[in-house]
């Protein structure tokens, strides 16, 4: 009897311990053991046609990070002032109202004033320079800059170095600006760049550019190759000058908010996509502005480079726009890291 009573306890137990280990292998229907992430639409604005190397780069964005989120995140691009005027779009993705922006450096000084020490005159002595030092630690320091105001920053980007056009009077020296109307992005250094050389600057929106020329509102504008192609500045120029006196960067924001809400992985996605389009941006710059150049050569407009004596002239007069304008020990301690970098 006791013996039967033994071998009951015993099988029971074991029985026991079977289903016990059975309820931790076996999952529940459905359950893979992986969080479902949401599905999310994000818009990304910028202001070049679809034609420009910033285009190529929001579509290499979108394709990869809609790859990469197996199409749970859908990228919807507005180029060409779509969603308003560049600083508007600047200002919409500061509050919240779409969640991508790229726009150029000058755009964004008025929200994040260190930027503008990549828009100094007569810096960067090439692309492949400036590229090695931004994306490296000075350029990490600007973009933590503008987590402050509400951005969360992850690289810059090109449109080339920018290049003077005139019409009725040819640009050799600073002293050849004197009564010239230069028309400028709305920034307080652009401005001083110009009274600095002798210029008389004149803020107008990218927008309403072309109509100013053409009705003589301003006798001249700077702006890359591309962008001069794109817009056909040389129908309404005479001269263009090849000075390469600044870099037009522009720089790829998120809403520092929203790109703090998402999921690691999403979060982890969104910058992985940036950096390959990035690449794919600076390389459609490099293989456009060859095609944009021989456009312009095509025009009747003349076109002359600085020699080495008259760019000298030009960065002695720049120096104190550089002085004015490293005005804080933050822009100090990154213009100083920048030229040792340059050096």
């Amino acid at each position: 009897m006791k013996k039967s009573l033994v071998i009951c306890m015993v099988l029971i137990l074991i029985v026991g311990l079977l289903g016990g280990c059975g309820a931790k292998q076996t999952p529940a229907a459905g359950d893979t053991g992986k969080k479902e992430l949401p599905a999310i639409t994000v818009k990304v604005s910028h202001n070049q046609p679809e034609s420009s190397s910033e285009h190529a780069g929001a579509v290499a964005f979108k394709e990869k990070l809609e790859a990469l989120s197996e199409g749970k995140i859908t990228v919807e691009i507005f180029p060409a002032l779509q969603l308003g005027s560049m600083r508007e779009q600047a200002e919409a993705v500061q509050m919240g109202s779409h969640e991508i922006t790229i726009q150029p450096i000058s755009v964004m000084t008025p929200f994040v004033e260190e930027l503008q020490i990549v828009d100094f005159p007569f810096l960067w002595p090439s692309a492949e320079v400036m590229w090695k030092v931004l994306d490296e630690e000075a350029g990490d320091k600007l973009l933590e800059k503008a987590e402050a105001k509400g951005f969360k920053g992850f690289g810059f980007w090109g449109s080339g170095f920018k290049n003077f056009t005139t019409k009725g009077k040819e640009i050799h020296m600073p002293a050849d600006f004197s009564g010239v109307k230069m028309r400028v992005m709305p920034s307080p250094l652009l401005l001083a760049q110009y009274k600095a050389w002798g210029a008389n600057p004149v803020p107008i929106e990218y927008a309403e550019l072309y109509n100013a020329l053409q009705q003589k509102i301003v006798d001249g504008q700077e702006n890359p190759i591309s962008t001069i192609a794109m817009n056909k500045f040389y129908e309404v120029q005479d001269n263009m000058v090849i000075s390469n006196h600044g870099y037009l960067a522009y720089v790829f924001v998120a809403n520092k908010g929203w790109f703090e809400g998402l999921p690691e992985e999403y979060k982890e996605m969104v910058t992985a996509s940036e950096e390959e389009a990035r690449k794919v941006q600076r390389k459609a710059l490099e293989e456009k502005e060859k095609q944009f150049l021989e456009e312009i050569k095509q025009s009747k407009i003349n076109i002359y480079e600085l020699t080495q004596e008259e760019r000298a002239a030009f960065v002695e007069a720049s120096k104190p726009v550089h002085t004015e304008f490293a005005d804080t020990a933050d822009k100090k301690e990154i213009l100083e890291l920048i030229y040792s970098k340059i050096n």
